[in-house]
């Protein structure tokens, strides 16, 4: 995996403390956020991507996994943020006693703001380079969404 979708400076961006807590490194938490945005891509958009390019026929014939190296990082950055503090910093800050901690309550928060961000994210287009150019036209920038009845 050659790319880096988030480091702990857009992290900072949205909780400047967060290294002030005892723990002086994230990156562990950062790829394994970075891992789930991913799945989460692969589960959400690459099928549907796939409908608008091949004839329903193809699909299912040994479809291929996406390029991670084809998506527009910077469009996932906010959402990585996100995943990192809610499902994996966060977790190893809080204490998960009874009465919900300062810790607990931000990472309810930044998992509800993931789910947010990611659905956006999906609902915007994602930008993904189908041709390998380095560049992205508005042809490459597929919504989950056709006006389809999904069932």
């Amino acid at each position: 995996m050659g790319i880096t979708l988030a480091t702990i400076e857009h992290v900072k961006e949205y909780e400047p403390d967060i290294l002030n807590y005892g723990i002086a490194d994230f990156t562990n938490e950062l790829l394994k956020a970075q891992e789930d945005v991913l799945r989460d891509l692969r589960i959400r958009w690459w099928p549907t991507q796939q409908i608008g390019l091949f004839d329903i026929k193809v699909l299912g014939t040994g479809q291929q996994e996406p390029d991670e190296d084809l998506y527009k990082t910077t469009q996932f950055r906010r959402a990585t943020a996100y995943q990192a503090l809610g499902f994996h910093i966060y977790p190893k800050l809080a204490k998960f006693e009874p009465g919900l901690d300062l810790f607990e309550r931000k990472m309810e928060f930044y998992r509800k703001e993931y789910e947010r961000e990611f659905d956006l994210v999906l609902r915007d287009g994602v930008e993904y380079d189908l041709d390998s150019s380095g560049t992205f036209t508005d042809s490459e920038k597929q919504t989950e969404s056709f006006l389809r009845l999904k069932r």
